[in-house]
């Protein structure tokens, strides 16, 4: 998932590239924000980056 939010994607373009729903995706990408205390989407892909999750630049 925050791959997907990393390279700028909508939650109507995740959906399909995870196989769930639209409401699945906003849903989850809801309770990661709530679940790390974090503003937005930007923000997660902020932390996601610096706690090593992510390797920038991301594979196509």
């Amino acid at each position: 998932m925050l791959r997907c939010l990393a390279r700028g994607l909508a939650d109507h373009e995740i959906a399909p590239v995870l196989a769930v729903s639209q409401q699945h995706v906003a849903g989850v990408v809801g309770e990661i924000l709530d679940a790390l205390g974090l503003k937005d989407r930007m923000a997660a892909v902020v932390y996601a980056h610096e706690a090593g999750m992510l390797r920038l630049p991301l594979p196509r």
